[in-house]
């Protein structure tokens, strides 16, 4: 990859003056004649520069983030204050609705008891008549009676 990044490939490499492909055995370049010397100077200084270039940019993103810091733990400390009543704010709603939210469970399970008990007479009533009616449907069909 390094090699990508300098011209140069596994065949040969780019001369850098004017791009041309170099043969591997060739001393100068075919198109502008700049000496393979020369070429291989140019790619050191090249190496030379993207290396200084990547350590100089490495020490000012170093050097951003040192500066940034105290910006973000100020925000942090800033924002702090303000998540923690978030979070008290919804421990306290929780603990003022539980009571809410039981009795209300409670209430509709005695809805629920007081609604089967009046109705469950009823139901058992006519369970009593819709059983009674079959026996009498099953008899007529036994002994053949038309009503």
């Amino acid at each position: 990859m390094k090699d990508d990044l300098l011209g140069t490939s596994v065949m040969g490499m780019n001369c850098p003056k004017c791009g041309t492909l170099l043969p591997a055995e060739a001393a100068y370049c075919p198109s502008c004649g700049a000496p393979r010397s020369e070429i291989e100077h140019l790619v050191r200084e090249t190496e030379r520069a993207v290396i200084q270039a990547l350590t100089a940019g490495t020490a000012a993103l170093d050097r951003a983030a040192k500066d940034l810091q105290p910006a973000f733990d100020k925000a942090v400390q800033t924002l702090r204050p303000a998540v923690e009543a978030v979070g008290k704010a919804t421990n306290d709603f929780v603990v003022a609705l539980t009571p809410a939210a039981q009795a209300t469970v409670r209430v509709a399970k005695e809805v629920a008891d007081k609604t089967v008990a009046a109705v469950k007479p009823a139901v058992t009533k006519a369970t009593e008549r819709t059983g009674n009616a079959v026996h009498k449907i099953r008899e007529k069909v036994r002994t053949g009676r038309q009503p």
